[in-house]
């Protein structure tokens, strides 16, 4: 076939050519063009809620005389290891406490101080009616007719040690109901051994009046170191709170996109007063292998958490307690798998810093009703 042949058949088939070209080219065009730039991610993050959390991890012991004050208003159980039983075992030699427990004891001995008056009432009240019973010419309050439910109702666990309340309220059931040891006769009542009763109603008496001598001691003593104490338990907050605290920061991630996108465990929270004056701190995603997919029109809220602050660098440390609730601004910047970097909005750095604005705009449309 000649040259002049074929450009006569090419001139007569060029628009069929011409689509066909077309078509191939659109074949192949069309998946690229939807790979690359229509079936993608579309990520976008949102800071809701950064917030400071002291961690609990931190303890310590009542190291001054003002501390060891708190010790009657801890738990008992604190002071001890326990068996895997659950039963007390070893006493420890030297126990450290949770600020929250050190403050709660605190707490306790303030509210034992407004009620010394009240508690000495009450006690000097069962005392009275002890005397009354010790009474052999008190005919309205036989010894006799003693039992274990008005030991019970004066509650004696509340000022004395647990076991010795116990140990008292089973003595009384045992002296006043341990029909095996009585000695019954026709047509009498069974006999109870008043001399016990009347052995141990005075040492319960003799712990009362001791318990309010040692209760006007030790909040005498409490009375003038108060202060020194509220000043110890606000230093160790706020060493917890520089040194013993970490960052929990919750985003909102939405892929409006038309492909499914996995960010990486790792984000940065960038801090920032000025230009050139900012602080980075490395955040780890919670739950990462179930959080960290976002399929394609999906929006998802993750956790994120910093390091406590004792792990990193000094001087970021210092800055980051200098910019916490001051003029910092703080922004997330978080990676896919693919290499692409997602940064979300600037909001103040502080607690519930975003929920205030949210609430604002809320009350701005409020107003509008």
């Amino acid at each position: 076939m000649s040259i002049k042949t074929m450009n006569e058949m090419i001139r007569k088939h060029v628009k069929a050519i011409s689509l066909s070209i077309l078509g191939i080219l659109s074949a192949a065009i069309i998946p690229i063009w939807q790979i690359y730039f229509v079936e993608q991610p579309d990520v976008h993050i949102e800071i809701t809620e950064i917030r400071r959390i002291n961690s609990s991890d931190f303890k310590v012991p009542l190291s001054t005389d003002e501390l060891q004050l708190l010790k009657p208003y801890l738990d008992e159980d604190l002071f001890y290891t326990f068996d895997k039983n659950g039963n007390r075992a070893d006493k420890i030699n030297y126990p450290e406490f949770s600020i929250e427990t050190i403050n709660a004891a605190f707490n306790k001995a303030k509210m034992d101080i407004k009620n010394i008056t009240e508690t000495k009432s009450i006690l000097s009240k069962h005392i009275a009616t002890i005397n009354k019973y010790l009474n052999p010419k008190d005919k309205a309050h036989l010894l006799i007719e003693f039992r274990v439910g008005e030991i019970k109702d004066w509650s004696l666990r509340n000022y004395i040690d647990d076991d010795e309340a116990r140990y008292y309220e089973k003595q009384v059931l045992r002296i006043t109901r341990d029909y095996a040891d009585m000695h019954f006769q026709k047509g009498k009542g069974a006999p109870i051994n008043t001399d016990a009763l009347n052995f141990l109603l005075s040492d319960v008496k003799e712990d009362l009046i001791e318990v309010i001598s040692e209760n006007e001691i030790r909040v005498e003593k409490l009375r003038d170191n108060i202060q020194a104490i509220d000043t110890q338990i606000t230093k160790l907050k706020k060493e917890q709170r520089d040194i013993y605290s970490f960052f929990d920061v919750s985003v909102v991630a939405t892929n409006n996109g038309r492909a499914s996108a996995s960010l990486r465990p790792v984000a940065l929270l960038r801090v920032n007063i000025s230009k050139d004056n900012y602080v980075n701190l490395k955040l780890d995603m919670d739950d990462y292998q179930d959080q960290s997919n976002l399929p394609e029109g999906s929006t998802k809220i993750l956790h994120y958490q910093s390091k406590i602050l004792h792990d990193i660098p000094s001087e970021d440390r210092i800055m980051v307690n200098t910019f916490w609730g001051s003029t910092g601004r703080a922004s997330v910047l978080s990676l896919d798998t693919k290499q692409n970097i997602y940064i979300s909005n600037t909001i103040a750095f502080a607690d519930n810093s975003n929920q205030k604005v949210m609430f604002d705009k809320l009350k701005e449309s409020a107003n509008s009703l």
